[in-house]
């Protein structure tokens, strides 16, 4: 460089001091400049890719289970309320009509309305968009949510080890397969993950206004997911540690951990007033019996998922993060292993760990899109092996005390590249670019039935009983919660009651439909054609029992 024209010295990007460089020497504030200004947009232009990527291939659907429970509860929040009213399912004579008028993500109370089940920290976030910009505006959150869960793993990753680090992670978080499968659904996964990987990020920074940050962003990410609110204990026990290990001199982390509590207290307030109002206890949950959703039995099942998923989607090298204590035990000041060094990599690895331990003894599920309940760890195990992958060369080649590093970052650029190839490779297969085409039949059959049914109706249907009510605005009965022999009464009930019936199924409800009613009952046969059908890729059929006696007398 000393034979170049001296370049001009570019101003600091504004509010991104974590990605200094700790590895260029300050004697060349050019040289210092240029790759903070590098790295700043390497982490800037990933965080980017994922809001394009969550509004390209959005599914802006609010479908099936969980993506319907939270946009219906912002739409409720929105307009003031928390619950529906569940008056007709009250004057119906077979047994559990009020569970069987309850859509999916919803459950029933005592004073005969209907409740959603979630927590209330995304629905909030997508109450605030829509009163301002629309009802379509809420399918925008997560993409945004997702940007800065990249920009906080960047920052932590610089924390951790330098800028080197800071980019390959927040690149690697932008092309993580669960992750981009998530960051086009509405539902609260990506949420949770950027809130606490925000609160861990700024906790570690150091400062009290961070601190503060850091507590604002807990209460978020326990309005979110209260499930994991033993993270900010993890927080709150990091600044402990730092003030005690300072002695007389902790003052000021003490002051730290004051406003950190400070801040963090109003979520798990507000969580306690939610499940107070909702569910009547604080601690009762719209989930049901939490004994019955966290057991040791649960332990082995997953044991033999998680891993699996994590590695198939990621690489191994995803895991390599749990060498990180043995590959930097050795580091000293000034070695290039950056700001936060060895010291304050341990709750980092407390973080992984509760994280996971708290799905471990979770129901298990199948399939490896349930790996998005580990998601809030998944940044941290990508810093910590990105870390790893970058400081192994450094201790094989024994070169980190000559300053002689280009081999090695050259070495580490490789393995993340190929780190980011697998992911890649993985995403296309995931189906993730198709996603948005398998969930618009919510959003085509609900507009249609809206435009084409009389406001008095009601639909018997499985899967779409959430997203029906949503689009429509009308009452719909599942029927795995109708009794077997009650379709036929249900439907002459209602029909005398002025109601128009219809019954709404996908193509794979069909069996089951006819399983539990054609045995007992005339109209759980089917036996007659559908009057609307959508075909491509999800075949959904619309049948209307009134035209059944016509089809059968010829």
């Amino acid at each position: 460089l000393d034979d170049q024209p001296v370049l001009p010295v570019l101003p600091d990007p504004p509010d991104l001091p974590w990605l200094q460089s700790t590895n260029v020497s300050d004697s060349n504030p050019t040289d210092r400049m240029c790759l903070r200004c590098a790295t700043t947009l390497v982490v800037v232009v990933a965080a980017a890719f994922v809001l394009s990527f969550g509004v390209v291939y959005g599914t802006y659907a609010a479908s099936d289970t969980d993506p319907f429970g939270y946009v219906s509860e912002a739409d409720l929040i929105a307009h003031g309320s928390l619950s529906m009213p569940n008056d007709l399912a009250r004057q119906m004579p077979w047994p559990f009509a009020e569970e069987s008028f309850t859509p999916a993500g919803y459950g029933t109370r005592a004073d005969h309305t209907i409740v959603p089940t979630y927590p209330p920290g995304l629905p909030l976030l997508m109450a605030g968009f829509q009163r301002l910009a629309g009802r379509e505006s809420v399918y925008y959150v997560v993409p945004l949510l997702g940007a800065l869960a990249v920009l906080m793993t960047g920052r932590l990753g610089h924390g951790l080890g330098g800028p080197a680090i800071g980019v390959s992670a927040a690149v690697l978080l932008a092309s993580s397969p669960i992750f981009l499968h998530q960051v086009v659904q509405p539902v609260s996964d990506v949420a949770a993950t950027a809130w606490w990987v925000t609160a861990l990020s700024l906790t570690v920074a150091g400062g009290p206004v961070a601190s503060f940050g850091a507590g604002l962003a807990a209460s978020m990410a326990t309005l979110t997911r209260p499930n994991l609110v033993p993270l900010a204990a993890v927080l709150a026990g990091y600044l402990a540690w730092s003030a005690v290990r300072r002695g007389g001199e902790g003052r000021h982390e003490v002051r730290r951990l004051a406003i950190f509590c400070g801040a963090a207290l109003p979520g798990c307030l507000a969580v306690a007033w939610f499940n107070a109002a909702l569910y009547g206890g604080p601690l009762s949950t719209g989930y049901g019996d939490l004994g019955k959703l966290y057991s040791l039995s649960h332990l082995w099942p997953n044991l033999q998922r998680y891993p699996l998923w994590l590695v198939q989607l990621h690489s191994p090298l995803i895991v390599v993060g749990v060498l990180y204590p043995l590959v930097h035990r050795k580091t000293r000041a000034g070695s290039g292993a950056g700001p936060m060094g060895r010291d304050r990599a341990w709750p980092l690895l407390v973080w992984v760990a509760v994280v996971v331990l708290s799905y471990l003894v979770y129901v298990p599920w199948d399939g490896w899109g349930y790996l998005r309940f580990l998601l809030p760890a998944i940044p941290v195990c990508i810093v910590l092996s990105a870390s790893v992958v970058h400081s192994l060369p450094n201790r094989a080649t024994r070169r980190a005390a000559t300053g002689t590093t280009a081999g090695v970052t050259a070495i580490g650029a490789v393995a993340t590249a190929a780190w980011v190839a697998w992911q890649a490779y993985q995403v296309v297969g995931s189906g993730v670019f198709t996603l948005r085409d398998a969930e618009q039949r919510y959003v085509d059959v609900g507009r249609y039935l809206d435009r084409a049914t009389p406001r008095e109706s009601v639909f018997i249907t499985g899967a779409h009983s959430g997203s029906l009510l949503y689009y429509t605005g009308r009452r719909t009965i599942q029927y795995d919660k109708l009794g077997a022999g009650w379709l036929d009464e249900a439907v002459k009930i209602l029909t005398e009651r002025g109601y128009r019936l219809y019954i709404v199924l996908e193509d794979a409800e069909e069996g089951p439909f006819r399983e539990r009613f054609g045995g007992q009952t005339l109209l759980g046969r089917l036996d007659w054609p559908p009057a609307v059908q959508r075909t491509e890729p999800v075949q959904v059929r619309i049948y209307d029992p009134a035209e059944r006696p016509r089809y059968m007398a010829g």
